[in-house]
């Protein structure tokens, strides 16, 4: 008898969200992409795990009246377009680093000076920084071949502007090891 009550209140309880995905599925979906993403898409996934996530952990949602089915429904849509936005800022912060590794803005090398040992030097302190770690290498990328200071870096990346300036200085100390070790001469041993 137990079982029979509570599987009957577990199909009530979806019914009651397949009635709330049919009365405020577009209306979410409407929502995502006027204020989160464009692309239909992306509004639908996002609403589509709203509703996976109320039936998975939406125990209560069959008691709930439709004003405040609706919040709850909202309350998570936003949750997931937020969480989704924040996972796509950061792979686009990986993506601009990656930009920044691969289209470095170099001064133009002067013809006075020999363009073809300037040149060559460059590339292999380029081919040298692509061993470092990623997130260490964006540091000296941004600060060194783009001026930002080391607190910009650090609201850039999320970590502290200490953080920043003892990795630059670790991961300096490892491209100079590296160099090191193509044959590049140490100034102190000169």
């Amino acid at each position: 008898m137990f079982t029979k009550d509570k599987d009957k209140d577990e199909l009530l309880r979806i019914r009651k969200i397949e009635t709330a995905y049919r009365k405020y599925g577009k209306i979410l979906v409407a929502e995502v992409q006027k204020h989160y993403f464009k692309n239909q898409q992306i509004a639908e996934d996002i609403v589509q795990t709203t509703f996976e996530r109320v039936i998975k952990y939406g125990h209560d949602f069959a008691t709930y009246d439709d004003k405040v089915a609706f919040r709850f429904l909202y309350s998570i849509m936003k949750h997931e377009a937020y969480k989704l936005k924040k996972k796509e800022q950061k792979l686009s912060q990986i993506a601009d680093v990656d930009q920044i590794m691969n289209d470095l803005s170099l001064p133009p090398i002067e013809s006075s000076t020999n363009p073809e040992f300037l040149y060559l030097e460059r590339t292999i302190v380029r081919e040298a920084m692509k061993q470092l770690p990623d997130d260490y290498a964006s540091i000296l990328y941004l600060h060194y071949y783009h001026g930002y200071k080391f607190r910009e870096i650090g609201d850039f990346l999320g970590i502290s502007e200490n953080t920043a300036i003892q990795k630059c200085y670790y991961i300096r100390k490892k491209l100079k090891q590296i160099l090191i070790k193509e044959g590049f001469h140490d100034e102190a041993d000169r």
